[in-house]
């Protein structure tokens, strides 16, 4: 097992679907309620202590898959939201379960809603957190109250691969180089909220911050790629048929999410239930607690 992070998980494995290989990680014990947890763009499986302590503290079982084109997950070109939900289904049968509650931050979330759609049978709960709309949202300005840098990645994202892979590259590495220089690793255009640029500074204190920040960065970019193309393309699902519990949670403050996104998912997903985060796109202690505190007693 590799070694990685303040706590090692539980599984550190890879399994094969369709011909790809997908790694994945298993945090918790194996008593516990099972969650599947799908991480913001760019991200890692292998989890921050904070994240790997709030799992603890709700007492699940966390299952964190990499992405197709993340870490040791075979890139899958072109891509769409559904098609991460074959991995998740098949990784959940490897591990023997038969249903779980998943949920996504961020770029995650339009994941964890495909799983809700397309899973109805095994998912027991959902929860989206400061996750986007649809691209092609009706009646929804995208780009309203977003960020410049957010702005112009998704708008170089929907002109194709070609267009964008080279600000990633730039961006990655530049972020890389932030971290290793003792700042955060997101560029000052994407103007987070003062809340934010505190919760990143203090996660420098993390011994293995760096290193976690080189796999989900340069490590990461095809993925990252992927997942953002992905989300300005139709998902391959539809919010209306979701039928299983779903809360949706949204910060006023956030500027890569903004609150219209979250207004709309919760007047397109039927019987969603509303949160409301204090600070800006980053999860707090007190946040993943409730977010637990949802998937397991809904």
């Amino acid at each position: 097992m590799a070694q990685f992070g303040e706590a090692s998980p539980a599984v550190d494995g890879s399994w094969e679907v369709a011909g790809r290989r997908v790694g994945y990680c298993l945090y918790g014990p194996a008593s516990g309620p099972p969650v599947v947890f799908a991480y913001g763009t760019p991200g890692t499986r292998w989890l921050s202590g904070q994240l790997i302590r709030a799992a603890e503290r709700a007492g699940v079982q966390l299952l964190v898959l990499d992405r197709p084109g993340y870490g040791t997950s075979t890139r899958l070109g072109g891509r769409r939201i559904v098609d991460v939900v074959d991995d998740i289904a098949a990784v959940a049968d490897v591990i023997g379960w038969e249903e779980f509650a998943v949920w996504g931050g961020s770029g995650g979330a339009p994941h964890a809603l495909a799983c809700a759609a397309t899973l109805s049978h095994r998912v027991i709960a959902c929860a989206s957190v400061v996750g986007p709309a649809p691209f092609d949202a009706s009646g929804l300005d995208w780009f309203g109250g977003m960020s410049p840098g957010n702005i112009e990645e998704f708008t170089l994202a929907a002109r194709g691969e070609q267009a964008y892979r080279p600000l990633v590259q730039r961006l990655a590495e530049e972020a890389v180089a932030a971290v290793a220089a003792g700042g955060i690793q997101v560029a000052a255009d994407y103007q987070l909220s003062d809340s934010d640029l505190r919760a990143l500074q203090a996660r420098r204190g993390e011994g293995d911050y760096l290193d976690r920040m080189r796999i989900t960065y340069t490590g990461g970019v095809d993925g990252w790629i992927d997942d953002c193309m992905a989300m300005t393309r139709p998902w391959g699902f539809e919010l209306e048929a979701i039928s299983v519990p779903v809360s949706v949670w949204y910060s006023p403050d956030d500027v890569l999410s903004p609150r219209a996104h979250a207004e709309y998912l919760l007047a397109a997903i039927p019987g969603a239930a509303r949160f409301e985060l204090e600070g800006g796109h980053v999860l707090g202690d007190a946040d993943l607690d409730a977010i637990y505190n949802f998937l397991t007693h809904t």
